[in-house]
């Protein structure tokens, strides 16, 4: 529940969703090497919807309908970012959803390894799954990002039980230095290289503070190894379609009903 609070208030304090941050660039990049336009008239689910900044890129592909599930009341801040749009909102933990044979396509992007009891959520992610539907997750991977985890998991399990002013000094001053490790990420092989390089360096300053400060916030991260996510999937039943290796530093899978 810890968890879930946190993100409510952090979404409820930077809910700006505009330029590159929430682009259809990003999602693409975020479910490949899946292609979007098979949702079309499709009915779908996005299972951790946050300020719902990814929403209105999946009304991009003409979806049949689309529900966003969120635990927090920062649902009503991604109702405001998706305002006057045919989508349908559950304030409800997916670890409870009682939902069954539903959707054609569920995705989860950036939410699972934010769960503790992540084998019962992705259980009832496949429940409300029809038969032959898919699931598209994407998660924070462990290999190449150990000095990462090493340093910066540890910090956040230190700042994530301070005051939030405090999480947001260390993420102002992180995000200056991102600056400077953009520059030697072009001559240097260090890790989230490929991250910084392809994603991170678009996003303005502010958006850039919002990705630190979301990485040193939350009270629970699992940053998940190749074999626990597969682990994760087919312990729920999916059939494993793909999985890809983003960027060398997080994984997206797609599981079949």
């Amino acid at each position: 529940m810890d968890t879930i609070k946190d993100f409510g208030d952090q979404f409820n304090k930077y809910h700006d969703i505009s330029g590159v941050w929430g682009s259809n660039e990003i999602l693409e990049d975020f479910v490949y090497p899946f292609d979007l336009k098979k949702i079309k008239n499709k009915t779908i689910c996005e299972v951790g919807t946050g300020s719902g900044r990814l929403l209105k890129n999946f009304l991009n592909y003409n979806p049949k309908s689309i529900t966003a599930i969120d635990p927090a009341d920062c649902i009503e801040i991604a109702k405001k970012n998706n305002d006057g749009k045919n989508i349908e909102y559950l304030q409800i933990d997916s670890t409870k959803m009682n939902i069954h044979d539903k959707y054609d396509y569920v995705f989860s992007i950036g939410v699972i390894h934010h769960i503790p009891d992540a084998e019962k959520a992705v259980a009832n992610i496949h429940k409300s799954l029809k038969s032959g539907g898919k699931f598209i997750m994407w998660v924070y991977g462990y290999e190449n990002n150990e000095i990462y985890v090493l340093i910066f998991n540890n910090l956040r399990r230190i700042l994530s039980r301070l005051p939030d002013f405090i999480v947001e000094i260390f993420s102002f001053v992180f995000t200056l230095l991102t600056y400077v490790y953009i520059i030697l990420c072009k001559f240097l092989k260090l890790p989230l290289r490929k991250y910084f390089l392809k994603v991170f360096s678009k996003f303005s300053f502010k958006h850039k503070f919002y990705v630190i400060f979301d990485q040193l916030n939350p009270k629970y991260s699992k940053y998940y190894k190749k074999q626990e996510v597969l682990d994760l999937i087919q312990n729920a039943d999916f059939v494993i379609e793909d999985i890809y290796h983003k960027d060398d530093y997080s994984w997206t899978i797609i599981g079949k009903k």
